[in-house]
């Protein structure tokens, strides 16, 4: 691999073009990424326009000196810059490029500082940072560009660690940003970010990346419920640009914008402002900024409209894919939005709400097969008031359906665990139907009235340990009744290794972890699992086997 010490005027074009193309091939991917801090689906987009009119402006140059290339992708990232990501972006490369525009070559060591100084300028344009975004990507990927200085002066080299760090903060942005994990996707500006180093680094190579004939890769999707849940706190997506005096001080109306909404971010030249700011009152905005200037390139969209039509876009995706027929499906009755994120990590096909008091009916569980399109489909109850209902599916669908008679969800989840794509259907048959039984379930909840069962006498909110239906300890607190009902099972069963404890809705994390380190304390011979399940009315579920 040849070694790059310098960049000039005409390599630095090159990157940038390679960059846009980069970015280009994988624009859909990008948007369809998009959930923070809106699911607008956008990011690619804006991204890619941002550095378009970079690479435009830098293409005007007819000489292109360091100092050339660098002032046109200052003034072109800033007049272009769109969206959230767009202006974060248009900040990264304004602080690399002021860094390196009145420098005689870009060495290793100016190549370095010059994306330390993209860091800082980016992180003050956004009011407040939050982490498990575009900028944890950066600031990663430039602290480990920084490290590698001491052990090359290679540019290539430098970039390839920057690219293969900021690869690895990227895949640890779910981990940072709660909404992220939900939707099971990571942060689409870090994405962004990614392509644009990667089409940098290609560059340094000698590659030249091109976008015809190339096929858009969607490596992966949020979930369409995350989409639909999302809630807009501000509705418009208001941009524009304030031409102002050179001396003007913007201070006192990026002050004001703080109190018009969120998602907050400037960028300054000398007499200009760049703002993106997701509003409620785009008009006062706009308003002030006269104050300052005269306004140009005002944009702005209605995110619920793009909201609205993410969503239909997703349907519209998700009907498409059904249209292909898979050897196997999986539908089960379900309840607890922690348990529901189970079973779709076991790649079950449709999730039924159900429920202690929510049993689906027929017509539902027909509505739901009718969504999976298999040869195929398991059908999990997961409730003994369901199966006779999921019994009369069965026998309308001859031999497609096949019932499991799972009594509880925790059934369920264990049964799962037993598939193996390359068994017989009769093997994956036989399997989910053993596994019922290696299971034992256990419920913690609480008393609603007074009552006399099972020679309990029970007062209202009293805490209840049940197992197969039939209430077996009464007690005041959680934690007394969780052990006596693990000892009742462990003395029937004898041959329990593993406690797997779900924790419901009411439960905080703080008091499931604090219940489990008394469990690991309290049977030390036994594995622990602890588990959010997100179930209401239940304290805990358990699965003891």
């Amino acid at each position: 691999m040849q070694k790059v010490l310098e960049i000039n005027g005409e390599l630095l074009e090159s990157l940038f073009e390679n960059a846009v193309n980069q970015l280009e091939l994988h624009r859909e991917e990008v948007d369809l990424l998009n959930v923070f801090p809106v699911p607008d689906g956008d990011t690619g987009t804006n991204m890619l326009y941002t550095l378009k009119s970079t690479l435009n402006e830098i293409k005007k140059q007819k000489v292109k000196t360091l100092k050339n290339v660098a002032e046109s992708a200052i003034k072109g990232s800033l007049m272009g810059a769109r969206g959230n990501s767009g202006v974060i972006l248009s900040q990264i490369i304004r602080g690399f490029a002021e860094y390196i525009r009145d420098k005689e070559k870009v060495d290793a060591i100016t190549w370095v500082k010059a994306w330390q100084e993209a860091t800082k300028v980016a992180y003050r344009a956004v009011l407040k940072p939050t982490e498990g975004t575009i900028l944890t990507v950066l600031r990663e990927g430039v602290k480990e560009a920084t490290r590698s200085l001491k052990d090359t002066k290679d540019i290539v080299e430098i970039t390839r660690r920057m690219l293969e760090k900021a690869k690895e903060a990227l895949l640890n942005t779910p981990n940072l940003l709660p909404i992220l994990k939900e939707a099971q996707v990571v942060d689409a500006g870090g994405q962004g970010l990614v392509y644009f180093w990667e089409g940098f680094y290609r560059g340094l190579l000698g590659e030249r990346i091109k976008v015809e004939k190339e096929e858009t890769l969607i490596k992966e999707r949020p979930e369409l419920e995350v989409i639909e849940k999302q809630v807009l706190t501000y509705q418009y997506c208001t941009e524009f640009v304030i031409v102002s005096q050179e001396n003007v001080d913007f201070s006192e109306f990026k002050s004001f914008l703080q109190s018009q909404g969120d998602s907050i971010v400037t960028a300054e030249a000398p007499g200009m402002l760049k703002v993106h700011i997701h509003t409620n009152n785009p008009g006062k905005v706009l308003d002030k900024a006269l104050q300052f200037g005269s306004l140009s390139r005002i944009k702005i969209d209605n995110m619920a409209e793009q909201h609205e039509e993410r969503i239909r876009k997703e349907i519209d995706s998700q009907a498409t894919k059904k249209k292909e027929e898979k050897e196997i499906g999986f539908v089960v009755v379900s309840w607890g939005d922690g348990i529901n994120e189970i079973f779709r990590s076991f790649s079950v096909d449709y999730i039924i709400n159900g429920g202690q008091t929510l049993n689906p009916s027929v017509e539902s569980l027909i509505s739901a097969i009718e969504q999976v399109n298999a040869k195929k489909i398991f059908l999990f109850p997961n409730n003994k008031n369901v199966i006779l209902a999921a019994q009369q599916v069965e026998k309308l669908y001859n031999d497609k359906v096949i019932i499991i008679p799972t009594k509880h969800v925790l059934e369920g989840i264990r049964a799962l665990i037993e598939y193996n794509p390359r068994d017989s259907i009769e093997q994956i048959k036989s399997k989910f139907e053993n596994s019922i039984n290696k299971i034992r379930v256990g419920e913690v909840t609480k008393a609603i009235r007074d009552s006399n069962i099972n020679g309990f006498s029970i007062s209202e909110g009293d805490i209840l340990g049940i197992v197969d239906d039939k209430i077996v300890y009464v007690g005041k607190s959680i934690e007394e009744v969780v052990i006596n009902l693990i000892n009742n099972i462990i003395n029937q069963e004898k041959k329990i290794e593993l406690i797997t404890l779900y924790y419901g809705k009411e439960v905080s994390k703080e008091e499931a972890e604090k219940l489990y380190n008394k469990l690991t304390e309290t049977y030390p011979n036994l594995t622990i699992e602890l588990m959010y399940g997100g179930q209401p009315f239940y304290y805990y579920y358990l699965g003891l086997e």
